[in-house]
């Protein structure tokens, strides 16, 4: 993780604890216990993969492998929300997020032995660009807790508990290939996801406010740890520890 990462992360602390300074008293006592819809605003504020070098040699063909990665930068996404409040104190929720995830692969192919009377790698080089996007569906399945203390600061927060459910849609894939002898070609046969469905365990903190109107206000930061890697290669590998910064709106 990265220090704007975390950082940006420090960044909404503080507006967290700036906005309970700020809030009115939350009536967490419905006369009529009906589901709560609403839609929230997700940042993803870690990159979604791991990038290294890396090198690999066979002898049959005798060839050295050269990968290096590259991946995109967090996203934002909105999600429609529901929750039903089962106590005063309790609740469950479900989210539809879409997001994508972009990344790409470099691997340069040289074949043959060195010439040990040249001072340069003078072998013959084939290059292999994968740049690939994938769509997210991700389905957030989570308890919530209101009201760690009945006063001070904790009377607006809660704690959220739970797991998260990944489906890989559509994938796009280009592959740009330069060959050995100066020629080209390209394709765009898709790279397959290690898991087309994964799960997380998904912890959350978070503040709630409510108006005049029951408009529920709710900043919150979540750490979503999954069973697995998505994609993986050579280079790059998904994450499985992800953080989130996040805004919700409900009624």
């Amino acid at each position: 993780m990265t220090f704007s990462v975390v950082s940006r992360f420090a960044l909404c602390a503080c507006l967290l604890a700036g906005f309970s300074l700020l809030a009115q008293d939350d009536d967490s006592s419905p006369a009529v216990k009906r589901p709560s819809i609403g839609v929230r605003a997700e940042y993803y504020g870690s990159r979604f993969f791991t990038t290294a070098a890396a090198t690999e040699h066979t002898t049959t063909p005798i060839a050295d492998y050269n990968f290096s990665g590259w991946a995109g930068t967090g996203k934002f996404a909105i999600a429609p929300t529901v929750e039903y409040r089962l106590k005063n104190r309790l609740s469950l929720g479900a989210e539809m997020q879409f997001h994508y995830a972009q990344y790409s692969q470099t691997t340069q192919i040289r074949t043959g032995v060195v010439n040990p009377n040249s001072s340069v790698d003078d072998r013959k080089v084939t290059t292999f660009v994968d740049s690939t996007k994938a769509d997210y569906w991700d389905v957030p399945l989570l308890a919530h807790y209101y009201g760690l203390r009945k006063k001070g600061l904790l009377t607006k927060s809660y704690l959220s508990a739970g797991l998260e459910l990944r489906h890989v849609g559509r994938v796009r894939t280009g592959n740009e290939i330069t060959n050995a002898d100066g020629t080209t070609a390209y394709n765009e046969n898709p790279d397959s996801p290690r898991h087309t469905n994964d799960f997380g365990a998904v912890l959350g903190v978070g503040l709630r406010f409510v108006d005049d109107f029951k408009v529920k206000v709710a900043p919150e930061i979540r750490f979503v740890r999954w069973r697995g890697s998505t994609f993986e290669g050579p280079a790059f590998r998904s994450q499985v520890n992800e953080l989130q910064a996040g805004l919700g709106i409900s009624f």
